[in-house]
């Protein structure tokens, strides 16, 4: 069971192997410090890109050079502070990296522990987490397209939709309960019914 502990985590967010670019995805509290041992004491601006050499946070070996990205909490995919680094590509590079982050009271990331951050803050709902699983391993555009609406809210919205008829159909019915026939001219049978019948059709 993976507990929710706001520490400071890190993967790599592209396929591992051989390619241009490369980026490193860090989430957790009070990244402002790591932003500025990263890129040498560098301005930070929130969700700016700053193109910058890459220092080990605990050395300051140079890395790499790359972009890096700050975004401030909750203005971030997680909800929490977020770094984002892009480098280049291949096996060592981002190795290197990774490893000097795992050295400086970072740990790895768990398998889609960054979406369940995302979950726990209130960024996306489950509907949407477990679309975007679902986009990353999709094969076709009709595959892309629903699982983009579900990420997008569109099923979660259709869905709250249909509750909040639900509760106001049943608080009319409710509402009603409380009066006599003579108190009040209720709501036709016909009508409850009619609006039963359009909610089963939407679900």
């Amino acid at each position: 069971k993976i507990m929710y502990n706001n520490d400071n985590i890190a993967a790599l967010a592209t396929p591992p192997g051989i390619g241009a670019l490369a980026i490193i995805r860090i989430s957790g509290e009070n990244l402002t410090q790591l932003f500025q041992k990263l890129t040498n004491n560098k301005p930070i601006k929130d969700r700016f890109s700053t193109y910058s050499s890459i220092y080990c946070p605990n050395t300051q070996e140079t890395l790499d050079n790359g972009i890096i990205v700050y975004f401030k909490a909750p203005n971030s995919f997680t909800g929490e502070d977020l770094i984002e680094i892009n480098c280049h590509g291949g096996e060592y590079i981002s190795k290197s990296i990774l490893n000097s982050l795992y050295t400086y009271n970072i740990r790895p990331a768990n398998p889609g522990e960054f979406s369940f951050r995302a979950f726990m803050n209130g960024k996306i709902d489950l509907i949407q987490a477990e679309a975007i699983s679902e986009l990353i391993s999709s094969k076709s555009a009709k595959s892309v397209k629903n699982n983009l609406n579900s990420i997008n809210g569109y099923v979660s919205n259709y869905v709250d939709k249909l509750k909040n008829d639900i509760i106001n159909l049943l608080s009319v019915i409710e509402h009603e309960l409380d009066f006599t026939e003579e108190e009040i001219d209720g709501t036709r049978y016909e009508k409850i019914v009619n609006e039963l019948n359009q909610i089963n059709d939407s679900i």
